[in-house]
């Protein structure tokens, strides 16, 4: 009788003794700041006092608190993440599964955001004393369409990006990469499996196609010594959570003429920060880290400025995302000085810029996705 009522409430035991397993593990276990697989903060354990409870802030931070440091958290994203998949709900995580492990973004929509910053940019064009270039990079899912699932959003990045392109007036040459990306992604992978940024062969592929209008002659593709770092995870599978699938490579471009101690590259992130110099484009420390995609240009900074004696070129300025980071070791082998600016964290006229340090062109580079949801372009004067 006794091992009947035993294996009655077996199953209540073991739910009971989960929890309790469960709770243990939750308290001793340590607490991590950030979460490499997911590559994102995790959340502080909130400020408890009685305004926090009573207008419910405490308690909503708690929630997040305890979803963040849940014991094998990554385990159960995981699981969760793959339940949406095999249960058809693919891009339930703003992210699609495609063909040969490709993860895509969800497509860009169109916004307020993406033609006011057309107006900013035409108005910078217009005053502009020196010539000013731009171009949009398009998504990976638009270009790489053989690529992507059976069922997904429309992309619509070139009717966004020639809608764009027409606000821009005159002033502004605009060099489209939709088309040229398009014919070219049938014959090299131009951007990352498991992340939204473009590959260095992506990034050259635009330099070579900037080149006709800006007017410089490009370093032919033989010149460069080509360096593989695998094992990236990009955000892209950081956003998925689908943990089996298989990382990226980097590749590290150099000029095998490059003369030795001929580039230098200095980060300034303002008056009060001290600024980092290095005599590489490369920042190999960054290689240690979880996102591998830093290794160039050390990541966004405010302002960077790169050198290269051997380059024949003037003084080149780039607004930009973090898209330039890959193309500017490029540029930098036909301009003798580059200045790049991020206007998330730059916060001085681009105009007065170009004016006092006697710059001969301004390039303006984004993605899309980028773009349309900038609120920044507006300190471009």
């Amino acid at each position: 009788m006794k091992i009947k009522n035993i294996l009655r409430y077996l199953p209540t035991f073991i739910f009971c003794g989960f929890i309790l397993t469960f709770m243990v593990f939750y308290i001793v276990l340590p607490k991590a700041d950030f979460s490499p697989q997911e590559k994102k903060k995790l959340a502080e354990f909130p400020e408890l006092n009685v305004q926090t409870v009573m207008d419910g802030k405490f308690q909503k931070e708690l929630d997040t608190y305890m979803s963040d440091h849940m014991p094998m958290r990554n385990f159960f994203v995981g699981i969760s993440a793959d339940y949406e998949l095999a249960s058809g709900r693919n891009g339930e995580k703003g992210i699609y599964l495609g063909r040969d492990g490709y993860l895509f973004p969800k497509p860009t929509k169109d916004g307020e955001l993406l033609s006011q910053n057309a107006g900013f940019i035409k108005e910078f064009g217009d005053l502009s004393s020196v010539p000013v270039y731009m171009t949009v990079i398009p998504s990976s899912g638009s270009i790489n369409k053989d690529k992507l699932p059976m069922n997904h959003e429309v992309y619509n990045d070139k009717a966004l990006i020639d809608k764009f392109a027409s606000q821009l007036g005159d002033k502004i040459t605009y060099i489209d990469m939709t088309a040229p990306f398009a014919e070219k992604a049938s014959d090299r992978q131009l951007y990352y499996k498991t992340d939204h940024h473009w590959t260095s062969g992506g990034a050259y592929e635009c330099y070579s196609l900037l080149g006709e209008k800006m007017g410089y002659q490009p370093v032919s593709e033989d010149k460069f010594g080509k360096e593989t770092i695998d094992g990236f995870y990009g955000t892209s599978y950081a956003k998925s959570a689908l943990w089996w699938v298989a990382p990226d490579s980097i590749e590290l471009w150099k000029n095998k003429e490059q003369s030795e101690g001929s580039v230098s590259v200095e980060i300034d992130d303002g008056e009060e920060e001290e600024k980092k110099t290095s005599d590489s484009y490369f920042f190999r420390d960054q290689l240690k880290n979880d996102d591998k995609y830093t290794v160039y240009l050390d990541g966004n900074h405010s302002l960077v400025r790169i050198k290269n004696k051997d380059a024949k070129g003037g003084k080149l300025i780039i607004v930009k995302d973090s898209y330039a980071h890959t193309i500017a070791p490029f540029l930098s082998q036909n301009y003798s000085e580059i200045i790049m600016v991020d206007l998330r964290y730059y916060k001085k006229e681009v105009s007065m810029l170009a004016e006092n340090e006697g710059a001969q062109a301004i390039l303006i580079l984004y993605s899309l996705d980028n773009l349309a949801n900038d609120t920044n372009i507006s300190y471009l004067f």
